[in-house]
């Protein structure tokens, strides 16, 4: 039902996480993060960004607990940033982030050219999986049951993302460019959410304006960057008066992996004390499951430090 819809959306741990984690800088310092990078100076030639963004963004992921500020100099005093478990925990997806871009971003965008597993040794291409049963997870074989949190809300979108960032991936001023395409697309707490509504069948866009609450100009804008960047397509269902929905490309579809990652993350750290407000079902197994990122080869679950690329292992502290 519609309504039922409705709540999904509003009260998943999807959107809590999206409060935290989006924002570009946030995710390219991620990035960065599981890279090895720690100081300051360094995070800024990476991203990109300004000097006061990147304090900004660090600060608000110290207070969030992802990253931790670390003494290593006295005279003077210098700092670094580690990530803490929390932090860690989103190893998983930044390896779900990492595939769709290789799959998807255009050519020359930064992407290691391949991954290696260190556990068997061979190539690998990191592939989400139910944790029951093994398989992989679609959009098209899983379905949610409500949770013990599930008529919990959450808070509204600051101010501050009411607009979308002018950099994109094709004008990234930092010298690593890897992950810039997602970021163009999931960088922005307003544009996930809409994906999330095209995830849970809203297609029109009265339908997704109700739903989340958001001015009818800043949704046209988010629908439009969805169009652009192939994630969504535009279909005519009505001629007098025209109107159009909203329906998922491959590329779109191929998001899925993404949002479920993002979702279990949420449901570890971010779900409010009644619990998670949504399980995730496989219709495969009809089994409750977490999902995992496992090794196309030897399908063992990719946990950090355990995958190689050209540039090293991704960091783990």
């Amino acid at each position: 039902p519609m309504s039922d819809i409705g709540k999904k959306t509003r009260s998943s741990s999807v959107t809590r996480a999206i409060r935290v984690l989006g924002d570009r800088w946030s995710i390219l310092i991620i990035r960065d993060a599981f890279m090895g990078v720690r100081r300051f100076q360094d995070f800024l030639e990476r991203t990109g960004t300004s000097r006061a963004t990147l304090t900004n963004r660090l600060q608000s992921l110290v207070r969030s607990g992802i990253l931790k500020r670390v003494k290593y100099s006295e005279a003077p005093a210098r700092y670094e940033y580690r990530l803490t478990d929390k932090g860690r925990d989103l190893y998983a997806l930044s390896l779900t982030a990492w595939s769709w871009e290789r799959r998807w971003a255009p050519k020359g965008a930064g992407i290691p050219l391949r991954l290696f597993h260190r556990a068997c040794g061979h190539e690998t291409f990191p592939t989400v999986a139910c944790s029951h049963c093994g398989e992989p997870l679609s959009i098209r074989e899983t379905y949610y049951r409500p949770g013990p949190g599930a008529n919990a809300r959450a808070p509204s979108a600051p101010a501050r993302y009411r607009r979308l960032s002018a950099l994109t991936s094709a004008t990234h001023r930092g010298s690593q460019a890897a992950l810039t395409h997602i970021a163009d697309i999931v960088g922005d707490p307003w544009t996930p959410l809409v994906l999330a509504t095209a995830f849970f069948g809203l297609r029109r866009f009265d339908d997704i304006q109700r739903e989340l609450g958001i001015a009818t100009n800043i949704l046209s804008t988010r629908l439009e960057l969805l169009v652009r960047q192939k994630i969504l397509a535009k279909h005519q269902y009505s001629a007098q008066p025209q109107r159009y929905e909203y329906r998922l490309t491959a590329k779109g579809r191929d998001l899925f992996s993404y949002a479920l990652l993002l979702n279990r993350w949420g449901d570890k750290w971010l779900a409010t004390a009644a619990g998670p407000p949504y399980y995730l079902v496989h219709a495969n197994c009809e089994k409750r499951v977490t999902p995992e990122v496992r090794c196309s080869h030897c399908h063992a679950e990719l946990v950090p430090g355990s995958v190689t690329a050209k540039s090293g292992a991704m960091a783990t502290s």
